[in-house]
């Protein structure tokens, strides 16, 4: 695999919940970007539908939503 370097800009509060979130599972940035981004090219090519936890983080749902909540429910059907 051929990597390469990716420069954004984010508002400071957003990348240090990015930071604190990939921390939280144990990933580094880098992967947490890199499944995101993997999240979103099954999305749209017609594989599995994104997960709450996802679309929340990529502000695709109602703000009503509880976004943690969801996630939790993701994971207990994933791995129960």
């Amino acid at each position: 695999m051929n990597d390469a370097r990716m420069t954004i800009r984010l508002p400071g509060e957003s990348l240090r919940f990015a930071q604190d979130y990939a921390k939280s599972m144990h990933i580094s940035l880098s992967e947490l970007v890199l499944r995101y981004f993997n999240s979103l090219k099954a999305t749209f090519s017609g594989g599995e539908s994104m997960p709450d936890s996802v679309r929340g983080v990529a502000g695709l749902i109602a703000p009503e939503v509880d976004v943690e909540k969801a996630y939790r429910n993701h994971l207990e059907e994933k791995y129960l």
